[in-house]
């Protein structure tokens, strides 16, 4: 029965609201607020994240969650940002154990489709170099790819749907349902 007592507890921990280390992300146009949650182990070199996605009224979408048993195999976020036209939000991350440190998976949830999508999957190269990437209006996203060397790139997130996956098995997840899902590799 304590078992029980202190995973519920856990599971309210990290889907709670107002979680004091938070940081939030409200949508420009103010129907979606994000959080992101710091997890796991802490310290500058093992940072994990929950990511929660709630509507304005605090409903839970979904949430993503990046943590790993041993705080080193797991991801935190880097950089995280709404786009201005409120169409999407924007997020790199960075591994709590440090594989890959070249690497910075950066993803993007989509507020038309509830889609959630790693943006490496749709360009040309190794995978996104940069976690400080900047978003231009209305909703491009300026990074860094790598190919024979480090590559910037512009990408405009309302064409990316009409692109193919560079990748045999693109990420995606559905935002819906007021699931958590436990992310093992972006």
């Amino acid at each position: 029965m304590s078992r029980f007592i202190v995973l519920l507890f856990g599971v309210l921990a990290l889907t709670s609201p107002v979680a004091k280390n938070a940081h939030r992300y409200v949508s420009p146009d103010g129907t979606t607020r994000v959080s992101v949650i710091p997890v796991g182990k802490r310290g500058p070199a093992q940072s994990e994240s929950l990511i929660e996605f709630r509507t304005a009224e605090g409903r839970l979408l979904c949430g993503l969650n990046y943590s790993s048993s041993d705080g080193e195999h797991g991801f935190g976020v880097v950089k995280a940002a709404w786009t201005e036209d409120s169409r999407y939000f924007v997020f790199s991350l960075t591994s709590s154990g440090g594989h890959q440190s070249w690497h910075a998976p950066t993803q993007f949830y989509s507020s038309k489709t509830g889609a959630i999508r790693t943006l490496d999957d749709y360009l040309d190269g190794a995978g996104i170099t940069q976690p400080n990437f900047e978003l231009l209006p209305p909703n491009i996203v300026a990074t860094t790819i790598r190919e024979y060397k480090d590559v910037p790139v512009s990408v405009h997130l309302d064409s990316i749907f009409k692109r193919s996956p560079k990748r045999n098995r693109p990420f995606s997840v559905h935002c819906a349902g007021g699931h958590i899902v436990h992310i093992d590799e972006p």
